[in-house]
C-alpha cells in the first residue's frame, strides 16, 4: 500500500456554524455538495476536493448506539466485524500544506486570532498553529515561505 495525500479530516463539533465560518473565512475554503448522510454537517472543498468534514455531534440518531461505552472492543483486527467500527473522534491536530502563509498570519494579526509560529530554517519550512472553535489544532506548512516577510516567534535550525 502507498499513501498519496491525506484525503479528508472529519471533526465532530457542538458548534457547527462557527466551525464552518471558521474553516471558510480564515482558509479559503468553500462549502460543497454532501451527500444525503443521516447526520447534519457540511462538506467543505479546497478546489475540487472535499478535505474537511464538519459533522455536528448528535445530529445522527444511530450515533448513541456507535458510541456505547459499554461494548466490547475488538482486541485483533482480523476479528473485526463492522459493527465494531465506531467512530473516534478528532486527533490533536490537522496538518494541510499552504501558500503564501504571510499573507494567513497578517489576517489573524489583523482579525485578532490567536496563533504561534515557528520557522524551521534548515529546509525551510513556516508552520502555523491555530485552533479552531472546537479545540482542534490546525498545522499550517508553508514550504516555500516568504522569509522576508516573517516575523516567527521561534526559528530552530539556524546556525
Amino acid at each position: 500500500m502507498k499513501i498519496n495525500k491525506l484525503d479528508h479530516v472529519s471533526i465532530g463539533t457542538d458548534c457547527l456554524e462557527e466551525t464552518r465560518a471558521f474553516f471558510c473565512d480564515l482558509l479559503g475554503l468553500k462549502v460543497g455538495k454532501r451527500p444525503a448522510l443521516k447526520s447534519v454537517g457540511y462538506w467543505l472543498y479546497a478546489g475540487e476536493d472535499a478535505i474537511i468534514h464538519l459533522v455536528e455531534k448528535g445530529s445522527n440518531a444511530d450515533e448513541e448506539a456507535a458510541n456505547d461505552g459499554g461494548k466490547e472492543k475488538p482486541k485483533q483486527w482480523d476479528k473485526a466485524e463492522a459493527n465494531d467500527m465506531v467512530e473516534t473522534g478528532m486527533d490533536d491536530h490537522i496538518a494541510l500544506s499552504v501558500e503564501k502563509s504571510a499573507d494567513l498570519v497578517q489576517y489573524m494579526r489583523d482579525n485578532s486570532i490567536s496563533y504561534w509560529d515557528r520557522l524551521l530554517a534548515d529546509r525551510p519550512l513556516y508552520q502555523v498553529f491555530v485552533r479552531d472553535p472546537n479545540g482542534v489544532i490546525l498545522e499550517l506548512n508553508d514550504y516555500d515561505p516568504e522569509i522576508d516577510k516573517l516575523e516567527p516567534m521561534v526559528i530552530l535550525g539556524q546556525d
